[in-house]
């Protein structure tokens, strides 16, 4: 019997075809999931006795309820008949949850993202709502939490961990939206502190309007400007003083700041200095609203970002590609950031592609200023403009 599988791969839902080396979901691997995807069909082959030259397969990323990508549906067509299986990533490891001699749960999903809950429980997302997958009616939120009891999530990486992952994009032509509150923004961090990456953003973003109000952080000169651009000082001994003040005052410890604390405490410390501070969301239906981003950046307010799993990335470019060199982390941070850098490029197969990127300060020694991607590795929990007059 002959079974050489030559599984044929076409893209579709969020990968994009002109990607070139790693794929744009660092957290599973996509060549793991090609690997199972094909022993489980040689066994299905072996199992049943059917011979089979090759086996052409669609491709889709699937998606647990928090949205985390947790792997590959691949349909097939074989002998006349559909097929399909689901693998999965369980906890570093790769397994077929489904192998099926049926058309897939999916067929019918190419716009929506499709989420996988357990075996036989299917169903689509779009604008972070949930949907049945074959009458298109919205999950209501107390069907959710049920689903929930019994779901498959997909178990993230140890916090501390840092993945490195480089996206190649290969383009006829790119148009460029960015703007920027400064050439370099202040990029501090926290000393003798635990936990404190809240108190390091929020000083950041008080070390920006520190150029505009000097006694924000006593006796440290805020930067200069060269040709019109402003470039922020490094840390001193004075801005350390100010991050351990700040994490006072928003009850930093071993545990972390929440968000009430994050937001009371950038209060208090600016009222005690004779300043008053207002900070505006700029989510919107639990998402985060890049336009809104932008007004905020175009009016001069640095933004804060609340995240759970993130990513921070140096974006280089030669010869009509962009190497998006990303470092991913996981566990809860914050960030402040200072522009944005709205990217759309044509493809050479002619689609276009739209990544939305916010310049921040990460709060890292190692790597202290850099490229947010919205759209990657990230779950976004709240965002702030913030004001500081």
């Amino acid at each position: 019997m002959k079974k050489k599988i030559c599984a044929v791969m076409l893209l579709v839902a969020l990968l994009v075809g002109s990607f070139c080396g790693i794929t744009a979901f660092a957290e599973v691997s996509l060549e793991e999931c090609d690997r199972c995807f094909q022993e489980t069909v040689n066994a299905l082959l072996d199992e049943n006795e059917v011979g089979a030259d090759s086996i052409y397969a669609d491709r889709k990323p699937v998606y647990d309820l928090a949205l985390n990508h947790l792997g590959y549906v691949y349909e097939y067509e074989i002998s006349g008949g559909d097929g399909y299986v689901i693998v999965i990533c369980d906890d570093g490891e790769y397994k077929a949850q489904e192998a099926v001699n049926a058309e897939s749960p999916y067929a019918g999903v190419t716009e929506e993202l499709c989420v996988y809950v357990n075996s036989l429980t299917y169903l689509k997302s779009a604008d972070g709502k949930f949907y049945d997958i074959k009458t298109s009616e919205q999950i209501t939120e107390e069907v959710l939490t049920e689903l929930g009891k019994t779901a498959i999530y997909y178990q993230l990486g140890d916090e501390g961990t840092v993945d490195f992952v480089t996206v190649k994009v290969e383009y006829k032509s790119k148009t460029t939206d960015a703007k920027t509150h400064c050439l370099y923004a202040p990029r501090f961090y926290g000393v003798d502190i635990k936990n404190g990456c809240a108190a390091v953003a929020g000083m950041n973003i008080i070390g920006y309007y520190d150029r505009y109000y000097e006694n924000l952080i006593p006796n440290h000169s805020a930067g200069y400007e060269v040709s019109g651009l402003y470039i922020y000082n490094s840390q001193d001994t004075y801005v350390t003083k100010a991050v351990q003040e700040l994490y006072a005052d928003m009850d930093g410890s071993d545990k972390g700041i929440t968000e009430p604390n994050f937001i009371n405490g950038l209060k208090k410390y600016c009222a005690r200095k004779g300043y008053n501070c207002d900070l505006s969301s700029l989510m919107s239906s639990g998402k985060l609203s890049f336009d809104k981003v932008k007004d905020s950046i175009k009016a001069n307010k640095p933004v804060a970002l609340l995240l759970s799993t993130y990513n921070f990335a140096d974006i280089f470019t030669e010869n009509n590609t962009d190497s998006i060199e990303y470092r991913l982390y996981y566990g809860d941070h914050i960030m402040a950031g200072f522009g944005y850098r709205d990217v759309t490029y044509t493809l050479k197969n002619g689609t276009t592609s739209n990544y939305k990127f916010i310049l921040v300060s990460s709060g890292f020694t190692e790597a202290p200023s850099g490229y947010f991607n919205i759209n990657y590795s990230t779950n976004i929990n709240a965002a702030y403009g913030v004001n500081i007059y």
